[in-house]
């Protein structure tokens, strides 16, 4: 009986080390994130085939959000289609993701960084979708999601193929994104 008695309060303490490092409220909350920023890359994406023209979503890391408007030539395709999604103090031009605004499950995900492979990782601000979906870039371009602070800090990057314009939600891990 002392013998199981010692095995139980072994694996308690055990699971008070590992319970607080595994927070799964901070994996969550970056999946989350990550899938609502895949559905608007996507959104933006259908608005360029659709209406055969250029779209850019523009990253402000210092605010935490990403705005997406028309980036063609055609003026009359500058105002954006109605969405359930929009902020209807939104301007009608421009549809603004607040990532601080987002419904929470912890803490609150961020923009870490945003960058483009060709050859060297380059830092970007921008992500532009032509009429055929594909990307204006060569090479793919990653918006890297973090949260947490400190050593506890977690990444989740999403990578936007320049051929496709497709999105693909990467593994989560606590590498920071590499240097731009």
């Amino acid at each position: 009986m002392i013998e199981l008695l010692l095995v139980i309060v072994i694996m308690g303490i055990l699971a008070a080390l590992v319970l607080p490092n595994s927070n799964p409220s901070l994996y969550d909350q970056l999946r989350s994130t990550a899938h609502v920023l895949s559905a608007d890359l996507a959104y933006g994406r259908s608005l360029a085939v659709t209406n055969n023209s250029r779209y850019k979503f523009t990253f402000d890391e210092a605010n935490n959000r990403y705005v997406l408007q028309h980036s063609g030539g055609n003026a009359a395709l500058d105002k954006l289609p109605d969405s359930p999604f929009r902020n209807p103090d939104d301007p009608p031009d421009e549809y603004i993701v607040k990532l601080d605004e987002l419904p929470q499950i912890g803490m609150v995900a961020r923009i870490a960084a945003v960058g483009t492979l060709s050859g060297t990782y380059t830092q970007v601000d921008d992500l532009e979708f032509g009429p055929l979906g594909e990307t204006t870039r060569t090479g793919p371009t990653t918006i890297w999601l973090a949260a947490g602070s400190g050593p506890d800090t977690r990444y989740l990057p999403v990578t936007v193929d320049p051929v496709t314009g497709l999105t693909e939600v990467g593994d989560f891990t606590a590498k920071a994104p590499p240097e731009m």
